[in-house]
């Protein structure tokens, strides 16, 4: 009311209006249900004159208690009840509307006369704003009544109209419960055999041919899940067995490994000391070299010194010569001194006795050259021979020194490559190292792989138990087939390589990719 404007003066108004509107109201009823009975449409919606009279009595009370413009505890009783009988007797709103255009029609229609026979001056602005407010106060009365009405009204087909869609909800739930009950409690008792049957109603026919077609799918699924359950239990137990076998291969592997490296550190170890060693004898073979070196340089020393005593043997030899023929003179002098002494007779004597003696001396000076002589021919016979010794003394000492200069060059080169190989072997017994610890890791990783082989195989075994719980047309033929698996699981070898396990886990991959649509 406070929307539409119509407060307290205007209720008030209304109120002393009333008397003067009542027989407008009178007519404006009789008006109204003369049409209603006049136009086939609504007419039609009675079934007897009494609910007509019913209907009018309820209209002449609720008119009369809204022209008292209080909308009171009464008001909302009258229009409730009025609201309800016209939704009872089946009358549409829109007729309760034209209901109200009518008494406004008549309404407004009694207000101008009303207030045109009281007067007509033209100066009499207050009785025309009167009959404004008066007017304005029952344009707002029947509009907010009409609100109201409407309002309960639409309420209630609203509240039918949910009503009539819970029924009708309720009604296709218990149709699609009927329909589809069977078929949910096999799928829930694991039956995948059931299906809707073919006399369904046709608002589920879709929607059953698609349960039905994704029962099939499923059912199918289950099928070739048997077989593949079969298949995957056959795989992963050999792929359990080839991977314990391998990690023993692996385990075994890596400790022939793990000897051998401690082999090639040994033997590292003893090319080490040998090129210690070898370091060490051409350090002897380059002091062996010098020695025979400055053996060389001694000899030929002696080689020189000799020549050095031949030379002087030669001289001497020459000094003897003289010394011979010296003592040949001196003996040729003395014989002819003791011719002349013997010829000079007495005189003589004497000189002869000097002559005698000197040529005893020469004598004895000749022997003692010719001894000399023989010494020193003997002696340059001897240093001849030794520096004939010397010579081959010192071929001998350059042939050493080239043989010890040859040793210490090939030993350098034992030393270079000694040194060479033992960090080559540092590096192979690294490698090796490395390889065993790869293996080591190999041998877990393969014995990881065999438990989860195991929990893929106890899973999938789990997986053909739950399968074989749901019931499908070939269920006896699954059960035929595990009834005797070991007949068809395959043989495993003793011993298999990882290219081998890599292809047969490959295989696998790419059974489960086509199963499941990977590509």
């Amino acid at each position: 009311m406070a929307f539409a404007g119509l407060d307290g003066d205007l209720r008030d108004l209304l109120r002393r209006c009333r008397p003067q509107l009542e027989p407008h109201l009178k007519a404006g009823l009789r008006d109204y249900f003369h049409r209603l009975q006049s136009v086939p449409e609504a007419a039609g919606i009675f079934e007897s004159e009494q609910q007509i009279e019913r209907l009018h009595d309820l209209q002449a009370s609720h008119w009369s208690v809204l022209s008292d413009a209080r909308f009171d505890a009464l008001y909302a009783e009258r229009v409730k009840l009025l609201s309800d009988t016209e939704s009872r007797m089946g009358l549409d709103p829109r007729w309760h509307l034209a209901g109200h255009s009518v008494m406004l029609e008549h309404l407004i229609t009694g207000a101008v006369t009303g207030m045109s026979s009281r007067s007509i001056l033209p100066a009499s602005r207050k009785r025309e704003q009167e009959l404004n407010d008066l007017v304005s106060a029952i344009v707002r009365l029947v509009m907010v009544d009409a609100e109201i009405a409407v309002s309960l009204r639409f309420n209630e087909l609203r509240l039918k109209h949910q009503r009539a869609l819970t029924e009708q909800r309720q009604a296709d739930q218990a149709q699609a419960v009927e329909t589809f009950l069977s078929v949910v409690s096999a799928l829930a008792d694991r039956d995948l055999t059931a299906k809707v049957p073919d006399d369904m109603p046709d608002a589920y026919r879709e929607l059953g041919d698609i349960l039905n077609s994704a029962i099939g799918d499923i059912r199918t699924t289950f099928e070739t899940v048997g077989e593949t359950g079969i298949q995957a239990d056959m795989l992963t137990d050999a792929l359990s067995e080839s991977a314990r076998t391998f990690a023993r291969t692996s385990e075994n592997q890596s400790a022939r490994l793990q000897k051998s490296g401690e082999a090639l550190s040994s033997i590292a170890a003893g090319v080490r000391q040998s090129a210690v060693g070898t370091a060490a004898a051409e350090k002897a073979t380059a002091a062996t070299r010098r020695s025979a070196e400055d053996s060389g340089k001694v000899v030929g020393q002696a080689i020189s010194a000799m020549a050095d005593i031949e030379a002087s043997a030669e001289k001497i030899g020459q000094i003897i010569g003289t010394i011979d023929e010296i003592a040949f003179q001196t003996n040729l002098l003395a014989l002819n001194a003791g011719i002349e002494a013997a010829r000079a007779g007495d005189s003589g004597r004497g000189f002869a006795v000097v002559a005698q003696e000197v040529r005893a001396l020469a004598q004895r000076s000749a022997e003692a050259a010719r001894e000399i002589k023989t010494l020193v021919n003997g002696t340059k016979t001897q240093v001849d021979a030794g520096v004939e010794m010397v010579h081959r003394t010192q071929g001998a000492i350059d042939g050493i020194v080239q043989q010890v200069s040859a040793i210490n060059d090939t030993i350098a080169g034992i030393a270079r490559d000694t040194g060479v190989q033992a960090e080559g072997l540092d590096v192979v017994t690294a490698h090796v190292s490395d390889l065993s610890q790869e293996v080591a890791s190999n041998a877990v990783l393969a014995r990881r792989s065999g438990e989860g082989a195991d929990e893929l195989q106890t899973v999938i075994l789990e997986l053909g138990r739950t399968v074989r719980e749901f019931r499908i047309a070939r269920q006896g033929r699954y059960d035929d087939d595990r009834s005797r698996p070991a007949a068809r699981r395959p043989e495993i070898a003793t011993d298999i390589s990882p290219r081998a396990a890599a292809e047969r886990i490959g295989s696998s991959d790419t059974f489960y990719s086509k199963r499941q649509g990977i590509s």
